[in-house]
């Protein structure tokens, strides 16, 4: 069987790794692929202003078209409106300047389902007809997005398929100086969040629950990694608490540093109700041995059971939270089983295995 040659878009600053680590796993596998830059250019904010790089970007691409020759074009997108309003601008200028025959597939980094139901606005009325007539294949993280989808009979259900992301699984290294270097007493167990600064992601759930179990707990140090709009309000917060000394804010950290953190920390706390698709926090955590505390989400249900791999906690619930770090920081047996099973568990979000799994949807679009 001939393999499809394969031109992925690389994003200038979100999952940018993910992008290159799948087109770097499909040339492992022997498929031939090219790349695009599909991203609004950083500090731009006018509508104007996004449109044209849009349109630009659009341009770049029928010329990377023209010299590569896809047989298709991958789009790593979400479901929603502006993204896919720059899905629809794209497309079309593609399939006007570039005659050749391409399939378009778009992978959703999250969703909002729920434009599959504004009746009567430009994006329902000519952004999704367009995009469903021209669209080969939607890959959705999670099954219950994929589900979600069918249920609206919106899209050819055989078109829509679920995918992963690639974790780095041997990228986690233990490094014995860590708590050494954050000041940090050896003896402590450490808790930690990795994500935006947003209460969408339960950050303040996170510390509340913190909080409650750090009397009973004196040996554990919170660690909150991420910054965005809620950040100071939660500091402030912090700073005005009787365990201001034991929780770390790093501030916003690229994603190659963050790499220690999971691999050196001993319990994820992220009890998100944000509509996750496949949260790389969550994951790379699995794959980093850690054991984890989580809300039953998306991709996170699709790949993880409790007590195997993780405790479930409610969304908008600290004591909830609370309770499941106090039943972990009393067991060290379950703890200690947990992180076991999340390294056996990594395997499954390697580049090859991905890889493999991606290759046979694609294969079977063209």
């Amino acid at each position: 069987m001939n393999k499809p040659r394969i031109l992925f878009s690389v994003p200038t600053r979100h999952h940018v790794e993910i992008a290159l680590d799948e087109l770097e796993g499909m040339q492992e596998l022997g498929y031939t692929c090219g790349q695009f830059a599909y991203a609004a250019k950083e500090g731009v904010e006018s509508k104007i202003g996004r449109l044209s790089v849009i349109v630009n970007n659009a341009l770049n691409l029928v010329k990377t078209a023209r010299q590569f020759k896809p047989d298709i074009i991958y789009f790593n997108s979400r479901l929603e409106k502006l993204a896919g309003l720059r899905d629809f601008i794209t497309i079309a200028i593609c399939k006007t300047l570039y005659r050749k025959q391409v399939k378009f597939v778009i992978k959703s980094h999250g969703s909002d389902i729920d434009v599959l139901n504004d009746d009567g606005s430009f994006f329902y009325e000519r952004v999704l007809p367009f995009l469903k007539k021209n669209v080969s294949a939607w890959l959705f993280l999670s099954t219950e997005e994929q589900k979600k989808v069918i249920e609206k009979e919106y899209f050819k259900s055989g078109s829509i398929h679920v995918t992963k992301n690639i974790v780095r699984t041997d990228q986690f290294k233990i490094k014995h100086r860590f708590k050494q270097d954050l000041n940090i007493p050896y003896t402590h167990t450490t808790l930690l969040f990795v994500g935006r600064m947003i209460k969408e992601k339960g950050i303040y759930e996170v510390f509340k629950a913190f909080e409650k179990v750090a009397g009973d707990h004196e040996n554990t140090t919170l660690i909150m990694v991420g910054w965005g709009p809620d950040q100071e309000a939660l500091v402030n917060m912090a700073k005005s608490s009787e365990v201001a000394n034991r929780v770390i804010f790093t501030g916003f950290i690229p994603e190659q540093e963050v790499v220690r953190y999971y691999a050196n920390c001993d319990i994820l706390v992220f009890p998100t109700y944000f509509p996750e698709g496949f949260p790389m926090a969550l994951f790379n955590s699995v794959a980093a041995g850690m054991a984890i505390i989580t809300t039953p989400t998306r991709a996170a249900t699709d790949y993880l059971t409790e007590p195997d791999n993780c405790l479930w906690v409610k969304p908008q619930d600290h004591e909830n939270v609370a309770a499941a770090l106090s039943r972990l920081l009393n067991s060290k047996e379950l703890c200690t089983a947990i992180k076991h099973k999340n390294l056996l568990k990594g395997n499954e979000f390697s580049k090859k295995q991905v890889s493999i799994e991606l290759s046979q949807t694609l294969q079977a679009i063209t």
